[in-house]
Formats: structure tokens, C-alpha cells, sequence
């Protein structure tokens, strides 16, 4: 019986023991505590009891005994199994508060406004951004639910309160911009987005929304859509086609104007590669090649992502021809990757047509004029034969043969001029004396002066014997009308001193010709332009660029110098003859880099 009461005794203190212990664990402390003091209570009752058996009190029965024995272990083993569990629950609570802890930083820091809207309506969130958004604390969304309803704008009120009404739409995602005035009477434009929450066991909790505030975006769309109507605008207004291509050359937008000139709708141009479209309006077999050739170029430039200017005739659906003027120029992302292209065409139909009327107009006199030149030029030739006119007068009948001679010779330039310009010119190259050439030159250019101006020949700085023989290979007349120009120019513009023509044969033919005047600086910079001249009286503008022609045909160069004290040096070079091809060794001119 002793040992009975004394494991029942061991085992009470035992547990009260451990119920201290869980104390420290425990939520409520002060309810561990009494617990912990009853089981002591307990324990020195039993205590009691044992004293009491040691002092010769009466021995409880032993079926009571048995049963405290039985209570004691079970206090103890059930304070014994409760102390992880307790220690567990408090880990667990201490997790789930450094959880809660570390989303509810996150929600009361984040920039968009964020709250949580329960099954019933009421608010169990509201982030503190509300207040950067709207003016009001979430305290006053937590105070007032139909507060949120309140601020938003009366034109999107109704909208906003039937899309968020219905229960079936708090538990779908919706996403949709609107209109809200802030404490201030502000209007602001908030982007909305929100997401139904539900438990592990799939009960609805209510929504958890974020609203931003977008007001920089709706500018931008705004501005962005001002730039757009402007931008179609100008396009559809523009007296211009406009083409848009994407990257392989396809046609993706043409304006009113393009779809008027090639008698297509939008929509069926849409799709078109370009080189389909343009350049359609080849009749003969030239006109077919050159085509081909045009539409190879512009597909490699597109393959290329490179820029292209050109011209060319087409045809619209009607069969209606026009003459364009295009760019086709490439459009690059932010990157710089070329992502389309953007083709404008201008119609120069117009244009042609008078061009064409120019030079036939232009044909028609030169030819009209050569008709009564001959008679000039050969009625004094016969006369002069007679042997009663004086000599005064056969000088005088010289002058005229001379005169007209020279008018025949300029119109002679003015057509060789025009096949330079149209390409048609049919170049001979024949070998002759670049000397002799250029005494013929000289003799021109003074033939009936009183006074003429000096003009020294000189190679490589130094005087030679003019009767010697220096041969090139070249298109004599294209060389005689191209130094006599130079020459020509450079006596008028001498003001009396003499002229210097400098050669040099290292390679090719350099000639250097110089006078002591200077050019007017405002048309220094497009000397060798059409008809750029200023202060020389009947000046045409054309001998310096006939000059340039000439010489670039050739494939040789020419440039100018001029200054107030060292006067006006122009220089040509024509290189030599290729041997395998018998042409020159062409260089690219600058008008052809240009192209």
C-alpha cells in the first residue's frame, strides 16, 4: 500500500512539475498556473496521506488507491503528451504573426492602393496608398463601405456599381479603368483589377482588389491619339502617295491618294509586295529591262534595310499612266532594327511632260537655226573668192564665216550638252595631239580680238616647245568643248592678265587652268551647278557644268579654287585608257554618288 500511495505521490509532483514548465509556453499563463497549483494541491494531499500512514493513522482501502494511482499517471502522461503540442501551437503562432507581419509591410508599402472586400461588402483591408490616391484614410473606407462607391465619378458611377454588384462578379476577375474626384474634387483616372479569395475548402472569403492611379498613362493615350489624328491626317491629306511596307516589302497602309493614282482600294493593296505595284508601265524591250533592273535594285535594298530614290512610270488599274518621284527609306525600332518602310511618291508626270516639250522644243531650234547658218556661213566663203572685193572687205566677210561658224559650233555644244545629260551620247575615243587640240583652243577663244588676253602653256610648271606632239586617248570634241569653256572663262574673268594652262601626263591628264579673278563667293560652293552663275554678263551658268559633264563621262574629276589674292585655278583630270576595255578607268562621279 505504501508503495502505491508513494508512486501516486511521485508521479503528482512529476506532472505539477511539468506544468511549471509549460507555463512559459502556454497563451494564457495565469490558467497554466492554477493548473500547475491544483496538481500540486493534489500531489501534497497525497503527501498528507503517506505522512499520515508513517504516524500510525488507518491505511486507505486499496481499491481508492489503486484509483489515485491510476489518476496520477494519467495527469501525468496526459501533461507529459500536451508539451509538444503546446510548444508546436506556439511555434506555429509565432510563424503565422511573422507571416502576417511580413505580407501586411508588403500590402501597407506598396504604391497601388490595395484592400480585401468581405462576402457581405465591408471592408477587412484597406492599404494605406488610399489615402495618396483619394485623400481618405482607410480608417474612413473601414468606417463608411459605400465611401468607396462615393468617389467614384458621376459618369462612370452607374457602370462601375453594376459591374461590382452582383455577387456572380465579385467572384470573377474584372479589370476596367474609371473615373474617380478625390477629397480635393480632383478627377483622376484609377485602373481597377481584382481577384476572388477563397479558402482551402473552397468557401468564398470576398475580393482582393488594387487600384492604380494611371492619370500619366491616359495622358499619353490621349496625346498619343491627337499624334495619330494628325498624323492620318496629313497622310490621307498629303498630295502624295504614301505606301507603308513591313520588313520583307509588303504593302500594310496606302493613303486615299495612292489608292486614287493606281485605281486599287486599300484593302486589296494591302498584302502587295511593292515591286508588284510600281514601275508597271514598260511597253518595249528596253523599257522591260531597265524595269527589271529598277525592281532588282529596290528588292535588295529592301533586303538590305537600305534607303532608295528613283523614278519610274506606272500604270493604274484603269490603265491610266503617271510618272512618280520615290523614297523608299527604312523604319528602325529603339534598338535600331529595321521593322518597315515607309515608300512616298510624288507624281512628276507633269514634270516629264514639259521636259519633254522642252527638248523637243529645244531640238526643233537647234535644228531650225543650222539651216540659215549655212548660208552664213558659206555665201562669205564664195564671195571672198571674187577678186574685186578689197581686202578690208574680206577680212570683214572672214569675220562673219567665223561668227557664224562659231554659232554653229554652240549648237553643236548645246546638243552634244543634251545627249551628256539624257545619256545618249555615243562616245568614239580616238587617239590625237592634246598640243594641237590646244592651240586650236587658244585660237578659238581670241579669234577676233583686238587685244587678246595671254594664255601660256606650261608642263608641270615649266615652258616646252609648242611644236612638239603629246598624244591622248580621249573624245576629241568632248575635250576641245570642255577646255575651250575653261579657257574661255578664264580670259574673261582674267581682268587683263594672262591665263596659265598647266598640264600633267603622270597618269592620264591633269590640266590646270588658272586665272587672276575670283569667283563670287555665293556661287563658289555650286560652281559646276546648271546655270549657276552671278555678275558676268550674258552668262549662262552652262560651261562649267558642260565642263563637268565632260570630264565625269570620261570617268575623270574636276574642282575649283578661288581666292581674293591667289585668283581661281580649275583643275580636270581624265585618267587613262583601260586596256581591257578600251574605256577610261571610270571613277564614280559625284553626281552618281549622289544617285
Amino acid at each position: 500500500m505504501l508503495f502505491i500511495i508513494t508512486c501516486s505521490t511521485i508521479l503528482q509532483f512529476a506532472a505539477g512539475f511539468l506544468a511549471l514548465r509549460l507555463i512559459a509556453f502556454a497563451g494564457r499563463k495565469w490558467a497554466w498556473g492554477l493548473l500547475s497549483a491544483g496538481i500540486f494541491a493534489m500531489a501534497f494531499r497525497r503527501a498528507h496521506t503517506l505522512v499520515g500512514i508513517y504516524n500510525g493513522s488507518d491505511i486507505p482501502s486499496l481499491s481508492y488507491e489503486l484509483l489515485g494511482l491510476v489518476i496520477s499517471i494519467l495527469v501525468y502522461a496526459g501533461v507529459s503528451m500536451i508539451g509538444p503540442f503546446i510548444r508546436d501551437m506556439k511555434e506555429l503562432a509565432e510563424r503565422l504573426a511573422e507571416s502576417e507581419e511580413r505580407y501586411r509591410t508588403v500590402a501597407e508599402f506598396t504604391f497601388d492602393w490595395e484592400y480585401w472586400l468581405g462576402p457581405d461588402g465591408s471592408f477587412i483591408y484597406v492599404s494605406p496608398a488610399c489615402e495618396r490616391i483619394t485623400g481618405y484614410t482607410p480608417q474612413d473606407f473601414m468606417n463608411n463601405p459605400d465611401l468607396l462607391t462615393s468617389v467614384v465619378h458621376p459618369d462612370y458611377r452607374e457602370t462601375v456599381s453594376n459591374t461590382a454588384a452582383a455577387l456572380n462578379n465579385l467572384q470573377k476577375p474584372m479589370v476596367f479603368d474609371f473615373k474617380i474626384i478625390d477629397r480635393q474634387g480632383q478627377e483622376h483616372w484609377i485602373a481597377h483589377s481584382s481577384l476572388p479569395v477563397y479558402s482551402d475548402q473552397g468557401v468564398f472569403l470576398g475580393i482582393r482588389a488594387s487600384a492604380r492611379d494611371i492619370d500619366h498613362r491616359k495622358r499619353l493615350e490621349r496625346e498619343l491619339m491627337e499624334s495619330r489624328a494628325l498624323y492620318k491626317s496629313l497622310v490621307e491629306n498629303a498630295r502624295s502617295l504614301v505606301l507603308r511596307l513591313d520588313r520583307v516589302g509588303n504593302i500594310s497602309f496606302a493613303n486615299a491618294y495612292a489608292e486614287e493614282h493606281f485605281k486599287i482600294p486599300g484593302d486589296e493593296l494591302t498584302g502587295m509586295h511593292i515591286t508588284s505595284l510600281i514601275a508597271s508601265g514598260a511597253d518595249s524591250e528596253t523599257d522591260k529591262d531597265e524595269r527589271d533592273r529598277l525592281l532588282g535594285e529596290l528588292s535588295r535594298s529592301i533586303e538590305a534595310g537600305e534607303r532608295m530614290d528613283f523614278e519610274c512610270e506606272n500604270t493604274g488599274r484603269d490603265g491610266t499612266r503617271f510618272w512618280g518621284e520615290w523614297n523608299n527609306s527604312p523604319l528602325s525600332d529603339e534598338f535600331g532594327e529595321i521593322k518597315a518602310f515607309i515608300c512616298v511618291g510624288i507624281d512628276v508626270t507633269r514634270r516629264k511632260i514639259l521636259d519633254k516639250l522642252k527638248e523637243d522644243v529645244s531640238r526643233i531650234i537647234r535644228h531650225d537655226l543650222k539651216s540659215p547658218l549655212s548660208g552664213i556661213i558659206g555665201i562669205p566663203r564664195i564671195i571672198r573668192k571674187d577678186e574685186n572685193i578689197t581686202p578690208r572687205q574680206a577680212e570683214m566677210l572672214k569675220a562673219v564665216e567665223e561668227t557664224g561658224q562659231m554659232m554653229l559650233n554652240l549648237i553643236d555644244q548645246s546638243l552634244e550638252l543634251y545627249k551628256l545629260e539624257s545619256g545618249s551620247y555615243e562616245f568614239h575615243f580616238e587617239e590625237f595631239d592634246v598640243i594641237a587640240l590646244l592651240r586650236d583652243v587658244i585660237r578659238t577663244v581670241q579669234m577676233g580680238k583686238e587685244h587678246p588676253v595671254p594664255i601660256r602653256v606650261t608642263i608641270d610648271g615649266r615652258t616646252f616647245d609648242e611644236e612638239r606632239s603629246i598624244p591622248m586617248k580621249a573624245e576629241r570634241p568632248l575635250i576641245f568643248s570642255m577646255l575651250n569653256n575653261l579657257i574661255k572663262n578664264a580670259v574673261e574673268a582674267s581682268e587683263g592678265k594672262p591665263v596659265i594652262v598647266d598640264m600633267n601626263f603622270d597618269t592620264g591628264c591633269r590640266f590646270s587652268i588658272s586665272n587672276a579673278g575670283e569667283v563670287p563667293k555665293a556661287i563658289q560652293s555650286r560652281f559646276f551647278e546648271k546655270y549657276a552663275t552671278e555678275g558676268k554678263r550674258g552668262g549662262t551658268g552652262l560651261g562649267t557644268y558642260s565642263a563637268r559633264l565632260a570630264a565625269e563621262k570620261h570617268g575623270g574629276s574636276i574642282s575649283m579654287q578661288s581666292a581674293a589674292k591667289l585668283g581661281t585655278t580649275v583643275t580636270v583630270v581624265i585618267p587613262p585608257i583601260d586596256q581591257g576595255t578600251g574605256q577610261p578607268e571610270r571613277k564614280p562621279s559625284a553626281t552618281e554618288h549622289k544617285e
